[in-house]
């Protein structure tokens, strides 16, 4: 830029300025800041009001990028990516390049400078520099010890003014050994250096100007080869985005023709292809094991449909053929039945009404357990036999059959509720085959429960089939009941990891045995603790011992050595590491 002495007078807010303080110049906006009206503000605030949170997020998501497929975002994002690298490049190369010109324009211009100043004379002045400046194509004028322009030099070969200003005016004292900028004279820029002169002693100063205009060229030039590198690589790297995109979604493409394809023919079979092993494979597979577990499960609802259709069918038509027997006895006083026929019949009627409740209530926890809600937690084995031996107990007093248990605590993780049912099943079901009088022994031991009874036992070619829905085995085929207790508990051990499995007894009876996974016993619990010291003495034992032996005198049923009661008052019956009969 031009550098001109500062005119006196003049101040911060010269004319047409801006001054921040209201400082001494003409026209300037004093205090700094803007005093518009504040209607934009207000009306800006009014809108935020009046907008909520939901409809901002709408206006938000209504953006034109969001309207663009995901392809078309991946290659525009691609494309700003590479040409945000591309200006960063661009700007660092041209301001490189500015500054390695520039600065070899000032070492030669300097060296120049110096030269001539070392070889000119006092009587040659003006042709001395002149010849010198004329073979460089550079622009020259001399300073006198003031460091005003020395006209006759000039005069004699500079056809520009070169300006002077106060550091120019210090070499010429001798007082800066040299002065280098880039001023502009008449619409051209030059690179201008200011060095002293050795001769006269009084002082003095040699100018030198070369003008930027090859400097300027060289730059625009290469901007502009830069700026069509970067619009071809830009839309290159847009258009290469674009085909990675599509090659890359393939698979999605593939897992959103297969969501389709189910939607529109609910054929859940239809699984994705798999390729690959990236994160779209991952996604794929996910997908597949999320339709064959809907498969599945649409099969097991299917047959529980089935099944339950085929059971409540006879005892449905056998229910409306009593009914419709007594209404017709009820309505024709002439056949009238027998009062112990009629008695016989109604009694038949609840019976049947009984199995029906039955069944309907197993159905609903077959399905209820289809998808477990209930949470997993810790659980004491001992503690869930023991509830189920409980509600077990007041089913079987009416037959006079005792229940026995022999716990020892087991850490597992485990819903509550869903193993109680199955243990009271494994007891109900003992309870239904026991003769009158008889004992169902229960013994539980690192996370096994065996529930043996006195009964008839299970043939050997039923026990493989015993936990399949609505199956009867032959010697229970004239007994009341659905078939699904026994399917529950499977279900039940399955849903926790375990195995449930049907044996006979040393008494010559049935013997069912549950086996769950044990949890890893925390040494900070002092439940876990106490099962960590004295669990593994009470594991050992064969299925000899499940052989009955009488009570003790006191009715209390217990064998092997109580556990102390807790601190915390809660009873031995539920305390972890419990042995005992009840």
């Amino acid at each position: 830029m031009l550098v001109y002495p500062a005119p006196a007078g003049s101040g911060p807010g010269g004319p047409g300025g801006t001054s921040g303080a209201g400082g001494a110049g003409g026209g300037g906006v004093a205090g700094g800041g803007e005093s518009g009206p504040p209607g934009g503000a207000a009306r800006r605030d009014g809108f935020a009001r009046r907008v909520g949170p939901r409809q901002r997020s709408r206006l938000r998501f209504s953006s034109p990028l969001g309207r663009l497929t995901l392809r078309a975002r991946l290659a525009l994002l691609v494309g700003m990516a590479v040409a945000a690298a591309v200006a960063v490049v661009a700007g660092v190369s041209l301001g490189a390049t500015s500054i390695v010109l520039n600065q070899a324009i000032d070492d030669q211009l300097i060296e120049q400078a110096e030269a001539s100043a070392d070889t000119i004379q006092t009587n040659s002045l003006g042709l001395g520099l002149g010849l010198q400046a004329f073979s460089f194509g550079l622009e020259g004028q001399f300073l006198d010890a003031a460091g005003s322009p020395l006209q006759n030099a000039v005069s004699s070969w500079n056809s520009v003014r070169i300006p002077v200003d106060a550091a120019d005016a210090e070499v010429a004292r001798r007082e800066r050994a040299q002065n280098l900028r880039t001023v502009t004279v008449d619409g051209q820029s030059y690179r201008l250096v200011t060095v002293p002169l050795q001769r006269p002693a009084s002082g003095g100063a040699l100018q030198l100007a070369r003008p930027t205009t090859d400097v300027d060229r060289t730059l625009r030039d290469l901007g502009l080869v830069l700026l069509v590198v970067g619009v071809v690589g830009v839309v290159g790297s847009a258009l290469a985005g674009r085909i990675v995109a599509r090659a890359a979604l393939k698979p999605v493409d593939a897992a959103a023709a297969a969501a389709e394809e189910v939607a529109r023919t609910q054929d859940l079979s239809a699984l994705i292809p798999v390729t690959g092993s990236d994160e779209i494979t991952r996604l794929a597979e996910s997908l597949n094991s999320m339709l064959r577990a809907l498969e599945a499960s649409r099969a097991r609802q299917r047959q529980l449909v089935d099944d339950a259709s085929h059971e409540l069918r006879t005892p449905l038509t056998s229910l409306r053929t009593n009914i419709e027997l007594l209404l017709r006895a009820e309505a024709n006083p002439h056949r009238a039945l027998p009062a112990a026929d009629r008695e016989a019949l109604l009694r038949d009627v609840d019976a049947q009404m009984r199995e029906l409740s039955g069944l309907v209530s197993e159905l609903v926890e077959l399905a209820r357990d289809e998808v477990p809600t209930e949470e997993v937690e810790r659980l004491d084995l001992a503690e869930i036999v023991a509830a189920a031996a409980e509600r077990a107990r007041r089913r079987a007093t009416g037959k006079g059959i005792r229940i026995e248990v022999d716990a020892v605590g087991s850490p597992i993780d485990g819903r509550a509720n869903m193993l109680e049912r199955a243990v009271t099943n494994l007891l109900d079901n003992a309870v239904k085959f026991s003769p009158p009088a008889s004992v169902v022994r229960v013994r539980t031991r690192d996370g096994e429960v065996t529930v043996a009874d006195d009964g008839p036992g299970i043939a050997p070619e039923d026990r493989a089939q015993i936990f399949d829905r609505f199956y009867r085995a032959t010697s229970a085929r004239g007994l009341p009941g659905s078939g699904l207790g026994l399917a529950i508990v499977a279900d039940a051990v399955q849903t926790h990891g375990g195995t449930v499995t049907a044996e006979g007894s040393p008494s010559g009876g049935a013997l069912l045995r549950m086996r769950l996974p044990l949890a890893t016993p925390d040494p900070s619990d002092p439940r876990d603790a106490l099962t960590l010291a004295g669990g593994a003495g009470g594991a050992q034992g064969t299925d000899a011992d499940l052989a009955w032996r009488p009570p003790p005198a006191d009715g209390a049923h217990t064998t092997g050595s109580p556990a102390p009661a807790p601190a915390d008052g809660v009873s031995p019956a539920r305390s972890r590491g419990e042995n005992s009969r009840a």
